[in-house]
């Protein structure tokens, strides 16, 4: 798939939310890294997983009220979702997978229960 292509389903992908989420994303930006399929980080260690993708900020659940600080990120790693699908059908399926778990982890959603969730 086309990094333009890719991009264009981040963007239907966050615009599909539901408004009392997407109403709720402030000072996040999601970024696609095009160069790594082998980065490997889980909780601050390397690790066996391959990473799809990964948040990096303070969960919306932890932040009070006057919290202001640089933007959380989410990134999203297309080379490691390119080699787990099959054809770009499955890409989009996986990409969207991926970013709502990410965003999960944004509005403070263990890893464990957006496992238990399906993401």
């Amino acid at each position: 798939m086309e990094d333009m292509q890719f991009e264009e389903l981040i963007e239907k992908y966050l615009s599909e939310l539901p408004d009392k989420f997407k109403d709720r994303l402030k000072n996040i930006g999601v970024v696609v890294d095009y160069e790594n399929y082998s980065h490997k980080y889980m909780g601050g260690v390397n690790s066996d997983e391959l990473t799809l993708g990964l948040y990096q900020g303070l969960p919306n659940t932890e932040k009070p009220n006057h919290y202001r600080n640089l933007p959380d990120k989410i990134t999203i790693f297309k080379k490691s979702l390119e080699s787990i699908s099959i054809n770009d059908e499955e890409l989009a399926k996986n990409l969207k997978k991926v970013l709502l778990h990410e965003i999960g982890h944004y509005f403070g959603i263990s890893e464990k229960k957006l496992k238990e969730l399906g993401y």
